[in-house]
């Protein structure tokens, strides 16, 4: 499945559809990219088509200025996009940050929207991954890690025996994804998602909305997606014996979508 691109508010973004029916956006985590998704499109797109974009700052898209992080403006991003492909009633998921969007999205422009599904949101802004918005030494170690890991573990990644062990294949994709970001995205990003409080919205969300959390999550604390089942008239929650990266199709319980 090949990559396309559309220019939506100014910024280049990379994404993939596949399948056919009603439209269904996936939102990737932080330091992610659509291809996290790749294992679970293909079974969705027997009943659906499936659109999983490269959100601004991450993957093949573009990286915009550090000013330009906000939860807001990501969520314009998407509706410009489901605006500019011709979408109608959004039925959304959306994984750790991507949550984040959705779950916005959903606030902001109810009538815009068929369907949620959170997986492991950032809620309140207080998730672990607060240390990494703070300002100084973070931004001098991500630009370190970025420089320095590539030449050590791209050769590991690479090597054939690590290819047949599965096991090393979400890492593999989520350093390549890592790499792929610069410091200033990876560190704006991260500000804008700690700077960001979901509390005062959540009432406002009206579309049928499943949020499902894992229990062993050590990046995003599971209290934040409980929470926002508690604050949702239209929540159903399924909590998950599981951590942070959740995309198995036959255990996240998805027919809220149709």
């Amino acid at each position: 499945m090949a990559y396309k691109t559309a220019v939506i508010n100014g910024c280049t973004i990379h994404y993939q559809v596949e399948g056919a029916g009603p439209d269904l956006v996936f939102l990737h985590g932080w330091a992610s990219s659509s291809k996290m998704w790749a294992g679970l499109l293909p079974q969705m797109a027997a009943d659906y088509r499936c659109w999983s974009l490269d959100l601004p700052g991450f993957g093949d898209s573009d990286k915009p200025a550090p000013n330009w992080y906000s939860i807001p403006n990501y969520t314009a991003i998407i509706l410009a996009f489901a605006r500019q492909q011709g979408l109608g009633a959004l039925r959304l998921v959306g994984h750790s940050m991507g949550g984040l969007i959705t779950l916005d999205l959903g606030a902001r422009h109810a009538d815009k929207v068929e369907r949620l599904v959170a997986i492991n949101p950032v809620v309140t802004g207080r998730p672990r991954l607060r240390p990494f918005a703070r300002p100084g030494y973070s931004l001098q170690f991500l630009e370190w890690a970025l420089r320095v890991s590539p030449p050590v573990m791209q050769p590991l990644l690479a090597h054939p025996l690590g290819h047949r062990m599965t096991g090393l294949h979400p890492i593999r994709r989520r350093t390549e994804e890592f790499f792929k970001s610069t410091a200033d995205s990876l560190m704006s990003s991260g500000r804008a998602i700690v700077g960001y409080d979901l509390t005062h919205l959540l009432p406002r969300i009206t579309a049928p909305t499943l949020i499902i959390v894992g229990d062993r999550d050590t990046n995003v604390s599971s209290r934040e997606g409980r929470f926002a089942a508690a604050h949702i008239a239209s929540a159903s929650l399924n909590v998950m014996h599981a951590g942070h990266m959740l995309t198995d199709i036959s255990a996240l319980g998805l027919s809220i979508l149709a």
